[in-house]
């Protein structure tokens, strides 16, 4: 392809940009997205803020109880080894209430007693063998005493038994303290060097929210942006500015600068985003003394956030945007007009479901593996890995060797759709018959050669 193909690509992106930017939905939506970025971190954060301390102050919410008794039906013997199941009449509410320990009597004769005593409920603790000791707090169908109540003695049980258990076996604060530390068991694998390695490494749920957050970002993003292109095209070949723009600029350069403006506008679009939304967390931890987003995100997210990782996400970011905007191209020109666009754009929407539904089903599996063939069949296919790979670079998960493979291939057939859509573009934009099937796409690419129609 001669360099004169390309001439006037800038002067086509800087217009085509400009007049994006003009745009009052594009706007609208814009600035509606900057307001979320801005707004929803300090919102979260209140609301994260107004559950914990409605949780911490739940128990304490009690104006006029109607529990008058509890029965203590005991299988375990637990109260004679010194577990104390008074312990939730600390609350004032619950001070005037009586404990009776029963030594004589059955479950189905205490619940029948409990049926016959509105204002009572019964406390069971026996062993289960699916969920081991359990505190079930009996009422009666019937009972005036409220859920909350019994809900609320239950949990206060089960936190008196932790320290209890532990107190019953005679172990230090020390030995206490270790064993309600938490516990990170690993499988390994014996190789035949000697060497112990991981068993199927997988990918955690936190940093799959994250996975799966970036591919609905990217997807949004790719959506909007090929729908402008696939606008722009279709709205300059039904109004006959084309047949003008021909004269002066080849179809290489007209599909490349528009292809390029919204690449341009949707990275401004997330940078502003993201650095609003970085802001808005920066003022609200200096409010609230605390970072929301290193609280709600896995901690080894920030050790991958690297100036690499970064920069490879936002050229695979840009290349995605480019792949489905040259297919968005094409769509445009395969209408003669506005009113037929939607149809036109079978083929994008097809294309996009395909990449981020391969993408997604991929996060899933790497739930539960990372060498799932799923998962490299997504990183190397070029519809899906714009969608994938940025969320996979930020975790720190996959090889730099099929990074750098989906990069290359994304990027190959990047330039191969865009001199196909070149070819097709000038065989189409001045064609006004029936809307155009994918299918008979290939006759046209047939009919052009080099950019020209034969």
């Amino acid at each position: 392809m001669k360099k004169s193909e390309f001439h006037g690509w800038f002067e086509v992106a800087r217009f085509t940009l400009a007049e994006t930017w003009k745009n009052r939905s594009f706007l609208i939506f814009m600035i509606i997205m900057w307001v979320v970025c801005m707004l929803a971190i300090p919102v979260m954060s209140v609301i994260n803020s107004s559950g914990k301390s409605g949780e911490a102050d739940e128990e304490y919410k009690f104006e006029n109880i109607q529990l008058e008794k509890v029965y203590v039906l005991d299988e375990l013997q637990l109260t004679a080894m010194g577990f104390d199941v008074s312990s939730f009449k600390k609350a004032g509410a619950f001070k005037d209430v009586t404990i009776d320990s029963i030594h004589n009597k059955t479950y189905d004769e205490m619940r029948e007693q409990v049926e016959k005593e509105p204002c009572s409920a019964m406390l069971h603790i026996y062993v289960d063998g699916v969920h081991g000791i359990c505190f079930d707090v009996v009422r009666a169908i019937e009972s005036k005493v409220a859920e909350k109540e019994c809900d609320y003695i239950g949990s206060v049980l089960t936190k008196e038994f932790d320290t209890f258990k532990y107190a019953a076996s005679g172990m230090g604060e020390e030995q206490m303290k270790a064993l309600a530390c938490d516990y990170n068991v690993v499988a390994l694998l014996e190789q035949e060097n000697g060497e112990f390695v991981t068993e199927r490494a997988h990918l955690s749920e936190a940093n799959y929210w994250v996975v799966y957050a970036l591919l609905f970002a990217i997807m949004m993003i790719c959506t909007t942006s090929s729908s402008q292109v696939a606008t722009a095209v279709a709205m300059d070949k039904s109004t006959k500015v084309m047949e003008y723009l021909l004269t002066s600029v080849r179809p290489m350069a007209l599909v490349f600068g528009k292809v390029v403006a919204q690449v341009v506008s949707s990275v401004l679009q997330l940078g502003v985003s993201l650095v609003l939304a970085l802001l808005s967390n920066f003022v609200t931890a200096q409010i609230t003394g605390e970072n929301f987003i290193r609280t709600k995100l896995p901690a080894n997210l920030f050790e991958n956030i690297t100036i690499p990782n970064i920069v490879l996400s936002m050229i695979v970011i840009a290349l995605g945007v480019m792949l489905y905007g040259f297919i968005a191209g094409l769509c445009g020109a395969m209408v003669r007009k506005m009113e037929e666009l939607q149809e036109g754009m079978s083929l994008l929407i097809v294309l996009t479901l395909v990449g981020a539904y391969l993408a997604m089903f991929a996060s899933m599996a790497m739930q539960s593996s990372l060498t799932t063939p799923l998962f490299y069949v997504a990183m190397i296919v070029p519809l899906s890995s714009p969608f994938l790979l940025p969320g996979v670079c930020l975790v720190g998960v996959g090889a730099w060797w099929l990074k750098l493979c989906s990069l290359a291939l994304l990027l190959v057939l990047d330039v191969i759709i865009l001199f196909a859509s070149a070819r097709i573009y000038e065989a189409l934009i001045l064609y006004n018959g029936s809307t155009i099937k994918p299918k008979q796409l290939i006759k046209f690419l047939k009919q052009a050669k080099g950019g020209k129609t034969v």
